[in-house]
């Protein structure tokens, strides 16, 4: 990103140049691929374009609020950043709320991780992955512990697929 951009980035966001620049390296790259991508011709292209830029920003907002996250838990950063999104916004207002609940941190990021192969097991089994996530929450730890102890990328899962289905039916 260069200084163009980063200005112009700053300006129909309305923040300061320097909360761009403290982003990491693949937000900014994302805020500029933004540029590159998107030719404005109208007001609903600027739109588009501060929708796309905006929701990179809170993202690399939050990634900022992580790091802090991980240097005061001991929780890697590798293992924050792989959560889903919601469990991130959830774990840095928390955060900035009270920094000091890190059993609550950990309690987090385990149950997120319990779920984290839904989408997986929702492409295995043909089924939406909302669906899924409508389940009851001992449901979907169970389906996603079968998928991680019996997947195999070399095979067709007929009986994993068959398994899960089975957890899933009322």
């Amino acid at each position: 990103m260069n200084n163009n951009q980063l200005a112009e980035v700053a300006k129909i966001l309305g923040v300061s140049e320097d909360s761009i620049s403290a982003m990491d390296d693949e937000i900014k790259n994302n805020m500029t691929a933004v540029f590159e991508q998107v030719t404005v011709k109208n007001d609903e292209d600027k739109k588009a374009v501060f929708e796309a830029l905006d929701n990179l920003w809170q993202k690399g907002s939050i990634y900022i609020e992580l790091a802090e996250v991980a240097k005061s838990t001991g929780i890697t950063i590798e293992t924050l950043r792989s959560l889903d999104y919601e469990t991130q916004q959830t774990i840095v207002y928390e955060f900035i709320m009270d920094s000091s609940q890190t059993a609550r941190f950990y309690d987090l990021v385990n149950k997120a991780l319990a779920v984290a192969d839904l989408p997986n097991v929702a492409k295995l089994i043909g089924t939406p992955v909302r669906e899924l996530r409508s389940l009851p929450r001992r449901i979907q730890e169970n389906v996603c512990g079968a998928y991680a102890m019996e997947y195999d990328a070399d095979s067709t899962n007929t009986d994993l697929i068959d398994t899960i289905r089975e957890m899933i039916a009322p």
